[in-house]
């Protein structure tokens, strides 16, 4: 049996006597691992304890936005976006996140009280919960009751991911309609999106039915098997990797994407200085960040076309002219989707060139078509600014000012697009000559 928690860690943070027998130190050492990891299980209960209380107080606050598009005769659906807009700026989370927390919120306290009282006791984590739910959403309320007592039978001792699995197996047995007809309702919610890795690398995530997403697999491992050879130095990983990019862009064959018409649009800025090669600054991918001067060399030699962009060499800002009038010029447009480069409400990361372009002073109001009075706003936030009663006001350098429906405050601004500092290089240090390494007499802690 393992120590107590207090005792535990008492030990773990004394140090070891010196000259102690291996064997002592080894269990010395043990002990004390033990003892941490009992901490952090204590930590993990005491959080699950807090994620309880926030589900609570998530349910709370969806209870009130929907009383208060009642009081108001409001859209209720407005009134939920207002909702979540308040959540994911206040928690500064993407708003996407904040409306699941508030879903799973309403489904916990609503139709899982056994998965609620779990979370509550500190038993499971939160992804527990999250398990429960992401199978519990999906059946008729009618059944979610005994759901929630099936599924959440073996929770304390199951790992989130071997909870989720139970959970499916529950809700198949549980569900009153067949297969057949919960798969054609679940193919509609196919998609493919991306999401942003570092070092100029980029995760594609495709959403699929199961049969065509391992179809997608087994051809691309026999693909990845049939390029081996004895010269190929690629493992089968980057072999897979690299035969999924030929077969959707096509590079080669008369099935071309390009034959049929279809060709990958992307945005890549480049200083002109780098192009001639006066200048190592890399280039940029819109909606990515930073690539490699060489990748942004090649693209630019191969582009189709160019869009000329001036901009102020000492502090980046792209130089455009309003014009007077409602409808805002193309030339204005790609201004404004190059200096915001995401939607401008607060936490949206939506990408500009999918946004509308929004005058920030209603032009109804006085407002000018100009870049200052012009941000990127996605159609979600545009109708949040309309319809809710969020409010934006225009700051100086193009900030816009947000006020939530409660009185919270916001601030965004487009990036800083002036020029990065030139980084001076590290000097190496000097390797330490070679040599036994000695090791202290007691562990170092």
């Amino acid at each position: 049996m393992k120590p107590s928690f207090a005792s535990a860690s008492a030990l773990a943070a004394g140090p070891v006597v010196a000259g102690a027998s291996v064997l002592e130190t080894r269990e010395s050492l043990l002990r004390g691992i033990g003892a941490d990891a009992d901490a952090v299980a204590e930590i993990r209960a005491r959080q699950a304890v807090l994620e309880a209380e926030a589900v609570v107080l998530l349910a709370a606050a969806a209870r009130k936005a929907h009383w208060l598009a009642g009081l108001e005769g409001g859209s209720l659906e407005h009134a939920r976006r207002s909702l979540v807009a308040e959540i994911a700026t206040t928690l500064r989370l993407p708003e996407a996140t904040a409306a699941q927390r508030i879903d799973e919120a309403e489904a916990l306290e609503e139709f899982l009280p056994h998965t609620l009282d779990a979370l509550a006791r500190g038993a499971i984590s939160y992804q527990h919960a999250q398990a429960v739910v992401r199978q519990a959403r999906t059946l008729p309320e009618a059944a979610r009751g005994e759901f929630d007592v099936a599924a959440t039978a073996k929770a304390e001792t199951q790992t989130p991911s071997q909870l989720a699995t139970h959970a499916r197996a529950v809700r198949e047995r549980m569900h009153p309609e067949s297969i057949d007809v919960r798969h054609r309702e679940a193919r509609e919610e196919r998609a493919v999106w991306v999401e942003k890795e570092r070092d100029g690398m980029a995760t594609v995530v495709c959403h699929l039915p199961a049969v065509a997403a391992f179809a997608i697999d087994d051809t691309l491992d026999q693909l990845g098997r049939a390029l081996r050879s004895p010269d190929e130095t690629r493992t089968h990983a980057q072999l897979r990797a690299d035969g999924l990019v030929e077969l959707l862009l096509h590079r080669d064959g008369d099935t071309s994407a390009r034959a049929r018409g279809i060709t990958a649009n992307i945005v890549v800025t480049v200083p002109a200085l780098s192009l001639l090669g006066r200048s190592d600054e890399g280039g940029e991918l819109r909606g990515y960040g930073p690539i490699p001067l060489e990748t942004a060399r090649r693209l630019a030699a191969g582009a189709p076309s160019f869009l000329r962009i001036l901009t102020d060499p000492v502090t980046g800002q792209r130089l455009s002219v309003g014009r007077d009038r409602y409808k805002v010029p193309a030339d204005l447009r790609a201004a404004v989707v190059l200096d915001d480069e995401t939607c401008r409400f607060p936490g949206c990361a939506r990408r500009a060139d999918r946004c509308d372009v929004d005058h920030t002073t209603d032009w109804a109001h006085g407002g000018e078509t100009s870049l200052d009075n012009l941000a990127a706003l996605c159609r979600r936030h545009h109708t949040v600014k309309h319809q809710t009663g969020w409010e934006v006001k225009a700051g100086e350098a193009r900030a816009l000012h947000w006020t939530s429906p409660s009185g919270a405050r916001h601030t965004t601004r487009p990036p800083d697009h002036s020029p990065p500092a030139p980084q001076p290089r590290a000097h190496q240090r000097p390797r330490s000559p070679g040599g036994p390494i000695h090791l202290p007499d007691a562990p170092p802690f």
